[in-house]
């Protein structure tokens, strides 16, 4: 003979409260996981945090700050990862260089 699970409607939703709150604590992990603290985005990067301090002053990587916090999105950390390059060529000291050289060509006094 089969055995019957019956499934009462208090059950079920308690089956679904339960089910919803671990899908509000998985989200809100996934979250916080999205943004990264120096240390977090240099062990991402398998830099130590010293250099990320250093790409950031120099602004050859992508964060921002709250505050005095320094942080990183993990998806433009990546993106920059597979770009290979500088997402802020604009600040760049080699980009400087290239403007600064094109100034003076321009602008010669003889």
């Amino acid at each position: 003979m089969k055995h019957l699970n019956l499934i009462t409607c208090e059950d079920l939703k308690k089956l679904a409260s339960e089910l919803y709150q671990l899908s509000k604590k998985e989200a809100e992990e996934n979250n916080q996981e999205d943004i990264l603290n120096a240390k977090q985005a240099a062990k991402l990067l398998d830099l130590s945090p010293a250099t990320i301090y250093g790409k950031t002053h120099r602004n050859e990587i992508p964060f921002f700050k709250q505050g005095k916090k320094l942080l990183f999105s993990r998806a433009a950390l990546i993106n920059w990862l597979k770009k290979g390059e500088n997402t802020l060529e604009d600040s760049t000291p080699t980009s400087a260089k290239s403007k600064a050289a094109e100034y003076l060509h321009q602008n010669r006094r003889f």
